[in-house]
């Protein structure tokens, strides 16, 4: 009974620890009233674009000890989507807050937030474009984010308000896998307690 106590405490203390590593970033998603992605279906009203985009592989982050909001976002079928673009992006923007919190903030405009196409990883090709960087977020506009009240533009020649549109929403947390190994150790610990 002893060892099992012990070990109860130590995986308490294991996902805590573990818990406390990771809590302060968040992941987000891109989505909006046409679906999830940067897409055309996501701007109020529709612009009918064809062009397509999403998160790439290391994803959109907000780090809220550091306010660093990480964006790696691309667009165009030689990136896998659907759609091209009609020309280059001449801006790349996330904008907010907007009124509402999400999902009401989906048919919603905000101000500039920041200049995503400032970052020298961007290219504004309509093709084969997006951005992978890191850019610091003032702190009044941290809990905006947070709140789903942000929206990515990508802005064209052809469409000077945004011919895409993904909104942030912070991303639905997996289960950690040291909660689960923790389930798992007082399942076992209690089924050996029954067995004997």
């Amino acid at each position: 009974m002893k060892r099992l106590v012990a070990g109860l405490v130590l995986a308490v203390c294991c996902s805590y620890l573990s818990g406390a590593v990771t809590a302060d970033i968040v992941d987000f998603r891109l989505t909006g009233n046409g679906g999830e992605g940067l897409l055309d279906t996501n701007v109020t009203p529709p612009t009918g674009s064809a062009g397509e985009g999403g998160i790439g592989l290391s994803g959109i982050t907000l780090d809220t000890d550091n306010n660093i909001l990480h964006v790696d976002i691309d667009w165009g079928t030689a990136n896998g989507y659907a759609g091209d673009l009609t020309g280059p992006v001449t801006k790349l923007h996330l904008h907010g807050p907007t009124p509402a919190n999400a999902p009401d903030s989906f048919s919603q405009t905000g101000p500039l937030m920041v200049t995503l196409s400032s970052s020298l990883s961007f290219n504004s090709s309509g093709i084969n474009g997006g951005v992978n960087d890191d850019f610091f977020i003032n702190s009044s506009d941290m809990q905006a984010i947070l709140d789903g009240r942000t929206y990515i533009n990508v802005h064209t020649d052809a469409f000077e308000f945004g011919e895409i549109r993904g909104y942030l929403v912070a991303a639905v947390p997996e289960p950690g896998t040291t909660g689960l190994v923790l389930a798992g150790a007082i399942f076992v610990g209690l089924r050996r307690r029954r067995h004997r």
